[in-house]
């Protein structure tokens, strides 16, 4: 029984994490597929240099100020 309420915990988080992500989109005009491609961009490049954690890149923009946060896990760096 536990569970299934720590599952509904965590749905509601993902839920209001989407919404907050929609208004911030909306306040500095940009959509979240341009969210999504910054992303995958920003994946892009970094992996230039590092081997990082992709599945858990994080990217969270605030809404006062304004301000992207980029969470990436790194793994080590490549050798050039």
């Amino acid at each position: 029984m536990r569970s299934f309420f720590k599952e509904r915990n965590h749905s509601a988080g993902y839920a209001r994490d989407r919404m907050k992500l929609l208004l911030i989109s909306e306040r500095i005009d940009c959509s979240p597929q341009m969210i999504k491609m910054l992303r995958n961009d920003m994946i892009h490049t970094v992996r230039k240099y590092l081997t990082i954690d992709e599945e858990n890149v994080k990217i969270q923009i605030t809404q006062e100020p304004a301000v992207l946060h980029a969470y990436i896990p790194v793994i080590n760096k490549k050798d050039r």
